[in-house]
């Protein structure tokens, strides 16, 4: 039996992020450099190419990501990988719920995807691959446990299989100094990742507004492509450094603010406002 779990949501969420993640990025560099800038282009256009090759392969791990039960046990696929779980080996199975925090090791997940070995307090270290995880299922093997979100059908074959018996386990019922700070319950971490995302549009609407027919110089537009560099930069670092030293990663955040209220103050002295 093959099992996909339902990944139109992850496919599509993936798709605007790159495009417009990516396509700004790579437009700006393209359009703020004139001829006479190509080295310079290059350099910023390689590893923005590096890193839509990287997403590129992420994205298809979503599209490529299946759950097989086959007589050798549970086989687990993503991209080019397969992760085969004998029967005789799965000591529990345990259908998750409640309060999630989940650190990354080196993991990816963005709205209806997740993918990588992170740290899901309350159960334990866990290597995931699935899209709902208002289905997660973790497997225990050995000193490995697995996150998939399949069918309730497939859940049930995966008992059959292994003689194991489904139990739940609420994380709302596991002691808060166990599941430890999280992020989505932090007013302060929240209210800084919001003026970063007001910042990063304010640019973007004002240069949209004010840019096209001032006679400014296009370089300009590279003042939007950093702040949406240096914004990625700190979606993926001040996640991981919250639960280590959550000052770093609120500091982080201020540090963009920063920034990006600066290359605000810079666009409008270059741009003005038409008058």
């Amino acid at each position: 039996m093959v099992c996909k779990p339902v990944k139109l949501r992850g496919l599509l969420v993936g798709i605007l992020l790159a495009a417009f993640f990516f396509g700004t990025v790579i437009w700006g560099i393209k359009y703020a450099l004139g001829p006479e800038d190509k080295t310079f282009e290059m350099m910023l256009l390689g590893p923005a190419y590096a890193m839509l090759l990287v997403y590129t392969c992420l994205w298809l791990g979503l599209a490529t990501t299946k759950y097989m039960a086959s007589n050798d046990g549970l086989v687990i696929a993503w991209l080019h990988k397969r992760y085969t779980i004998p029967w005789s080996e799965i000591t529990e199975v345990i259908k998750v719920n409640g309060r999630l925090n989940l650190i990354s090791f080196l993991g990816v997940s963005w709205p209806g995807y997740i993918a990588g070995t992170y740290d899901l307090k309350g159960v334990g270290t866990c290597k995931l691959f699935g899209t709902d995880l208002e289905q997660l299922l973790v497997i225990k093997a050995g000193p490995i446990s697995f996150g998939i979100t399949p069918s309730r059908e497939f859940i049930e074959l995966i008992a059959e299989r292994s003689q194991r018996e489904v139990t739940v386990l609420d994380l709302y019922d596991v002691a808060d100094d166990i599941i430890g700070k999280m992020i989505n319950e932090d007013l302060v971490y929240l209210g800084l990742f919001a003026i970063n995302i007001l910042c990063v549009v304010f640019i973007m609407i004002y240069l949209g507004i004010f840019f096209p027919g001032s006679g400014a110089d296009p370089t300009v537009i590279l003042l939007l492509v950093l702040s949406l560099a240096i914004f990625a930069f700190n979606m993926v670092n001040a996640s991981r450094l919250y639960h280590y030293i959550p000052v770093a990663a609120y500091g982080l955040w201020l540090v963009g603010i920063i920034i990006n209220i600066t290359f605000l103050v810079i666009s409008i002295s270059i741009v003005g406002f038409g008058f």
